[in-house]
């Protein structure tokens, strides 16, 4: 850790206030840590807002400082961004190479270069990092350069090592890990960071308890940053002596370190998410996964996002069992009560088979019945389709799940609003009941809205990019109360990967000539040829 860490350490004390004393944080139990962490995650913008108001007023002050203090303020910046957004990170590297100590400080130069190299590493730009940090002759510098630069080659060859290079390549990188990590011992006097250099590099060639014994001895002086190394270490200690527990409990400490300080590229929260999925807590653990692909994307730390994807499939295969068992049950239960259905059909058509009037009903329902299953066989078929798109699938199945279950509760006080009115021979009303097509008129209605809800919140911009491809005069404004219009479900079907117009009939409840001729309209008002444009809308 260099000096300009340490001043990054200060800020991190004006979010004391907002926090548990890490202290505190070793004696709570794992679920105590998990929820406060839930918690963190929760509040994760606040922590970062009040970060970057820290960094921005670091902005202002340097607009008045001489260029020498100004250069110092911006490597502090850089410092401050470089495990936060990447890019903003790279700004102020670039501002400083713009002021005119540049050109005459070569120690300001080098930690330059050395920055960038790093925040190329973050980015996961492997072969520029490596050719950046190459340029560099080290050892006509100081021990305070020396150290950034032997601290960074660590963490970019521990990355290569890890994610970037084949089994060779891989070995090699992991020597030049362990030399760098020589080469920090070789420059740093006896402090906590000294040990946690030396407990890391005890627990890399498996003298687990060294690594521990370091570790123990040095958690009572540490500060908050340094607490947040340590705990990484102890997770790893953790993890060599097979106790899941303890490692969950120092990976949950380390995860509410980083989102305290407003960290977006972090590692302990992807670990921490595969270790819940193998202990049964799959939804916490895909919601832990989603939080780091998130805060990845804001860093533009194309390393992190490369480890969440290799993690994803895994909890992601536990949370799709979930929601299937939970699916499979709401079908068991649909046929159950459709099976029953059935049944108080055929008794009341026995029971009344010489009342005209009573057999009439019995068909009305009958084809009720038929009408509610089609219903849910669209349902069904929809839900198949989305499978093929794992994150339009989560979202439609929990919707179509929720309208089946209206379906059945509604249903169920039919079948007893009709055996009311059948025991108190109202007859007459039952019928009118049965003719009238308000309810599903009604249901039919909540479907289609329910629909385009949950589309514009996978697709929010497909409106705009739709009306894109269509000439100005063609493009289709909305009614203030509607969310799409026909021609649009039809292309949002499309978009769904739902292309035959028999399907696209049936969703819609329209005749197939009219789907032909709403598709065709549109295709020749198009900017595009008629075989582009329905390709282009799947980009929409």
């Amino acid at each position: 850790m260099t000096n300009t860490l340490k001043y990054i350490c200060l800020l991190l004390l004006m979010f004391a206030q907002c926090s548990l004393q890490a202290q505190r944080l070793e004696d709570l139990s794992q679920e105590e840590l998990l929820a406060q962490l839930d918690k963190l995650i929760a509040q994760k913008m606040d922590y970062r807002d009040r970060y970057i108001a820290v960094i921005d007023s670091m902005k202002r002050s340097a607009m008045q400082q001489t260029a020498e203090a100004r250069a110092q303020t911006y490597l502090n910046i850089y410092h401050a961004y470089s495990n936060i957004q990447t890019d903003s990170a790279m700004v102020y590297l670039a501002k400083i190479e713009n002021l005119p100590i540049f050109d005459t400080d070569d120690n300001l130069k080098t930690h330059v270069l050395i920055g960038r190299a790093e925040i190329y590493g973050v980015m996961g730009l492997y072969t520029s990092a490596q050719n950046t940090i190459q340029e560099i002759d080290i050892q006509q510098y100081n021990d305070s350069i020396r150290l950034f630069y032997y601290q960074v080659c660590r963490k970019l060859y521990g990355w290569m090592s890890d994610y970037g290079e084949v089994y060779d390549k891989k070995i090699h990188y992991r020597d030049l890990t362990q030399l760098c990590r020589d080469s920090i011992l070789a420059i740093q006097q006896p402090s906590i960071n000294r040990n946690i250099v030396e407990a890391d590099r005890a627990l890399t060639i498996g003298d687990v308890a060294m690594a521990k014994t370091l570790c123990v001895q040095s958690i009572p002086k540490a500060d908050e940053l340094q607490r947040a190394y340590i705990y990484v270490i102890m997770s790893g200690i953790a993890h060599a002596e097979q106790n899941t527990s303890e490692e969950i409990r120092y990976l949950s400490m380390t995860a509410i370190n980083d989102f305290k300080r407003g960290v977006t590229e972090y590692s302990a929260l992807p670990k921490l998410a595969i270790l819940l999925s193998k202990v049964g807590q799959e939804d916490r653990a895909y919601e832990y996964l989603v939080c780091t692909m998130s805060d990845a994307v804001y860093c533009k730390a194309r390393l992190r996002t490369l480890e969440a994807s290799k993690i994803f499939p895994i909890i992601e295969q536990n949370h799709k069992n979930r929601v299937h068992d939970r699916f499979l049950f709401a079908i068991v239960a649909i046929s159950v009560i459709a099976v029953f259905l059935i049944v108080l059909g055929v008794m009341l058509m026995m029971s009344r088979r010489k009342n005209r009037q009573l057999a009439e009903m019995h068909v009305q329902l009958d084809s009720a019945i038929a009408a509610q299953r089609n219903v849910n066989e669209a349902l069904s078929s929809a839900n198949k389709a989305l499978q093929q798109a794992n994150h339009v699938k989560n979202t439609y199945i929990a919707r179509y799940l929720e309208r089946c279950r209206s379906y059945i509760d509604s249903m169920e006080k039919n079948r007893k609003r009709i055996l009311k009115m059948l025991k108190n021979n109202q007859q007459s009303e039952l019928l009118n009941q049965l003719k009238s097509d308000s309810t599903f008129s009604d249901e039919e209605t909540l479907f289609y809205t329910d629909f385009d809800e949950a589309f514009l919140t996978l697709f929010p911009d497909f409106v705009t990019n739709f009306n894109a491809l269509l000439v100005p005069e063609a493009q289709i404004i909305t009614k203030r109360d509607e969310l799409l219009n026909t021609e649009l479900r039809i292309f949002a079907l499309i978009r769904l990967g739902i292309t035959d117009s028999n399907r696209i009939a049936h969703f819609l409840n329209y005749s197939l000539p009219t789907i032909y001729s709403y598709r065709s309209r549109l295709r020749n008002k198009s900017k595009f040829s008629k075989e582009d444009f329905e390709k282009m809308v799947m980009e929409c």
